[in-house]
């Protein structure tokens, strides 16, 4: 997110010229991305052994396709009075509960390659719930942003609705902290925690000065909707496989750029750090060491703030697409066994 900053002013000002360091950033991003691309591509190769011979193309992202009803059963969970919508995947003695990152929706999401093939991956290992936040995807619209006290009401009902007693949460970006407040507030409903590219608090202060420039989280929502965040966000997407404008789509249908300005309200109020030494239960926290969009030194500080908690970094320039980190996926199949 440090880099949405500069990405920001460009909109707002198209005819001034972008500050040296501001360029710098977007074209390192784009850079880092096709460098990224390039590495996992040769990497495949050469661990298939086929180093002479073209492999299948990944098939083409469409809207119709992102825009089609999931192939899995939606259910829905009550709190407070709203529906919070959900869904099952896999199955066996582990429970593990997603917490989602900014902007979810199960319909979406379950044709998104980063997310559908990352909870495939996941759910080789126990029963995964994921679920809409309120006032999001499928889940019932909210009048107003929620607040983290309903965030964690709305995990317990989605817990409870899919017959959950203790689970494993898995916290995604914005989703983590929303974990970590969990696991602070109900400690005898988590066995684990698994928090991948996260933070427990997001904007910079005097007494957090690694956080993220404010400007840099307020020209998210400045820049949503402009398809300028996808070699952030989803920079193992090429463009290929998805054009710039059928992203730039993707994240119109997926929210409003007001409904972004205020998510990033709530994060810039968020801060979770007081509730870490409190937090018992085993941790893993995985982040890529190249995320562009939450810096993996802000990762680094969560795992360190926790008791029990285990630091991965693993390889790469992506946020949330840990299908792309076979290491990645193997610790957390480790991690879940050893609880």
């Amino acid at each position: 997110m440090e880099a949405l900053a500069a990405i920001g002013d460009w909109i707002s000002e198209r005819e001034s010229l972008l500050s040296g360091a501001a360029a710098l950033i977007v074209l390192l991003g784009v850079l880092a991305s096709a460098v990224g691309i390039l590495y996992r591509h040769l990497a495949k190769l050469r661990n298939s052994g086929a180093a002479t011979t073209h492999p299948e193309e990944p098939a083409k992202i469409e809207l119709q396709q992102l825009s089609a009803p999931a192939p899995y059963p939606i259910h829905l969970a009550e709190s407070d009075g709203l529906r919070i919508a959900y869904a099952v995947q896999g199955e066996g003695a582990n429970d593990i509960l997603v917490t989602p990152g900014i902007i979810t929706n199960l319909n979406i999401m379950s044709h998104m390659p980063p997310f559908r093939d990352t909870v495939e991956a996941i759910a080789g290992f126990g029963r995964v719930v994921t679920f809409d936040k309120r006032g999001q995807g499928l889940s019932d619209p909210a009048v107003r942003p929620p607040s983290m006290e309903e965030r964690v009401h709305d995990i317990e009902a989605v817990m409870d609705a899919a017959e959950m007693d203790r689970v494993v949460l898995y916290g995604v970006s914005e989703g983590g902290p929303m974990c970590l407040q969990f696991a602070h507030d109900h400690p005898e409903r988590v066995k684990g925690l698994i928090l991948l590219g996260t933070t427990a608090c997001w904007e910079q202060s005097d007494d957090f000065p690694m956080g993220i420039d404010g400007r840099a989280l307020d020209s998210l929502g400045k820049s949503w909707g402009t398809g300028v965040l996808r070699d952030i966000f989803f920079p193992s997407i090429t463009r290929e496989q998805m054009t710039d404008k059928t992203y730039q789509a993707f994240e119109n249908l997926c929210a409003t750029r007001q409904s972004i300005r205020q998510l990033v309200d709530f994060m810039k109020k968020t801060d979770v750090r007081p509730l870490l030494p409190h937090i018992r239960c085993p941790a893993l926290v995985i982040h890529f060491g190249g995320d562009l969009a939450v810096p993996v030194r802000l990762g680094r500080a969560v795992a360190e703030g926790l008791p029990n908690a285990e630091f991965l970094e693993v390889a790469g320039i992506d946020h949330a697409d840990l299908s792309q980190s076979p290491e990645g996926v193997a610790r957390i199949g480790q991690f879940i066994a050893s609880l």
